[in-house]
């Protein structure tokens, strides 16, 4: 499938003069069958949205109202934002081999830390001046700032910022070394832990993703694969390292390693930094808080990034037990096939040889987005 690049932005001599004349509406724009509103429902994005609704009665019977509209519609599929130095970033489309272009300056120049709940949280080339942006809207929530006598390598948030329960925490976690800040929605001033692990012998260093909370938990993966959980509230009796025994050839070749949650399970994907590429996927078993090697993630889709990884229920049988990374192989992007063994381009081409696979074009600072729609009021913006 070819590449299509969209632009969200478009003058007045582009706009079909049959958008500007109701009349005209009635036979052609507005006639369109819903089958066909929603397949292009499906390609609109963020800031897009509203003026597919405004633009006639049809299209804005398929298209639920934001403030009745919690979740991001259904029929949306997971995006990779590719946000660079410029004002227009792009979001590409993995389900439609898209490309899309649109004016968010509030991006431009900031580093994005981690995307959950509808919301990005950010900050400032320093690492010390930190906020959260809704993409939708473009509202933001400014938070006290990181203590200039720390950076962390991982900021996370346990809820929408606009929720009372909300905190923000970040990591510096690295050999037996533990640094954890953490801030609640009310609190002026973050909260330091710094301690040294009882098994400093480990070597413990967090790996390329961010850790996962499950059940009040935090998850943290190592480069080597060993698992590291604490409780936010009593980080110092709560942090333990589990060690973990990988193969013998998985621990040799690894390059990447991430953790994501999926549907009650807690899944670690690594990928070997031999001429393959090879990608192996492991389930944590509770009992034994050990990983388990699986095969087939049923119609399970995972995406995965540095900043954010999560999965999604394919509804699509094809989009099913596949692994999505920021991955391109020139302007096409990339998904690895747990079926086939082998990285896919999204025109279905096989990437066989190593040479090629080594080339794959990775974009380490993209993140995987999935907004949620919500309506709230000026004191939910209040931190």
């Amino acid at each position: 499938m070819s590449e299509a690049i969209v632009d969200s932005t478009l003058s007045s001599s582009e706009i079909p003069q049959e958008l500007g004349d109701e009349k005209k509406e009635d036979d052609s724009w507005c006639s369109l069958p819903d089958e066909l509103l929603s397949l292009i429902l499906s390609r609109v994005y963020f800031n897009d949205y509203p003026k597919f609704r405004a633009t006639c009665t049809s299209w804005r019977r398929v298209s639920p109202p934001l403030q009745l509209t919690p979740h991001y519609p259904k029929h949306q599929s997971p995006c990779l934002l590719l946000h660079g130095r410029h004002r227009t970033i792009e979001f590409f489309n993995p389900m439609y081999n898209i490309t899309y272009k649109t004016d968010m300056s509030e991006l431009s120049h900031r580093t994005v830390y981690s995307f959950n709940h509808g919301w990005f949280l950010m900050g400032s080339r320093d690492g010390h001046h930190v906020f959260f942006l809704d993409p939708f809207t473009k509202v933001r929530v400014e938070i006290p700032n990181i203590p200039s006598t720390i950076t962390f390598d991982k900021i996370c948030f346990t809820s929408s910022p606009t929720s009372s329960d909300c905190m923000v925490i970040g990591f510096d976690i690295c050999l037996g070394y533990l640094r954890v800040g953490f801030i609640k929605r009310g609190e002026e001033n973050w909260t330091i832990e710094a301690f040294v692990s009882s098994k400093l012998w480990l070597r413990f260093h967090l790996s390329d993703s961010n850790p996962i909370l499950y059940n009040g938990q935090y998850y943290c993966l190592d480069i080597a694969g060993n698992l590291g959980v604490l409780t936010p509230e009593s980080v110092r009796d709560s942090w333990c390292i589990y060690p973990q025994r990988l193969p013998w050839n998985l621990r040799n070749t690894l390059g990447q390693s991430f953790i994501v949650e999926s549907n009650g399970d807690i899944l670690s994907v690594y990928v070997h930094c031999g001429r393959d590429r090879r990608v192996c996927v492991y389930k944590l078993d509770f009992s034994k808080m050990v990983w388990e090697r699986i095969e087939d993630l049923g119609n399970r889709t995972l995406y995965i990034s540095n900043t954010t990884s999560f999965s999604t229920n394919s509804t699509i049988g094809e989009m099913g037990n596949k692994i999505f990374f920021p991955k391109f192989n020139g302007k096409d992007g990339v998904f690895y096939s747990l079926v086939s063994k082998r990285y896919h381009t999204y025109g279905d081409d096989v990437c066989e040889n190593p040479r090629e696979i080594k080339e794959l074009k990775e974009f380490v600072w993209a993140t995987w987005v999935l907004p949620e729609f919500a309506s709230f009021s000026g004191d939910d913006l209040k931190w």
